[in-house]
């Protein structure tokens, strides 16, 4: 290898890291960072990089860790109860908790917040709003597990497909 498949290499694996860490957090798309290391090497090496199909294929694992991201926490809530309105307000607690520092923390409290005021608006009481935000935070923390998992298969798949 030459110096700037190493540095090419390096740089697509320091996204990967900075795309797996992201990968903690509701709503923020590590797996979609990831899949830009895997972009930016294939732009930066062209035909000594992975293929086209490799490319394609990763974009669409990304596409569909990102849907499966949004609707586990949904699900969550749904699943232990939650009306529509609680569901959309778990979705908009942690939408609105990115922008509140410090944000790993929020990003944990502000869906459960947002399920138990949707629940309130709802007309529920307190205990259906606890419900439900204990649901999302299952589904939030099941959306992180595939989140994590398919963002490692990119990795895997982008490893594989430059040494093969």
């Amino acid at each position: 290898m030459t110096w700037i498949e190493y540095t090419a290499l390096g740089v697509s694996l320091l996204i990967f890291l900075i795309g797996l860490a992201s990968a903690v957090l509701p709503i923020v798309p590590g797996n979609a960072v990831v899949w830009m290391g895997v972009v930016v090497h294939k732009l930066w090496m062209g035909e000594a990089s992975v293929s086209w199909k490799i490319v394609i294929l990763t974009g669409l694992v990304t596409l569909f860790s990102l849907l499966v991201d949004l609707l586990l926490g949904y699900w969550g809530a749904r699943k232990f109860g939650a009306s529509w309105k609680g569901a959309l307000g778990a979705l908009i607690g942690a939408a609105v908790a990115l922008f509140i520092p410090p944000p790993l923390l929020w990003l944990i409290i502000g869906p459960i917040i947002g399920a138990v005021v949707g629940e309130l608006a709802a007309g529920r009481n307190w205990r259906a709003g606890s419900k439900a935000g204990f649901g999302t935070i299952l589904g939030s923390v099941l959306a992180f597990g595939v989140k994590f998992g398919l963002s490692l298969f990119v990795i895997g798949l982008f490893l594989l497909d430059l040494v093969v």
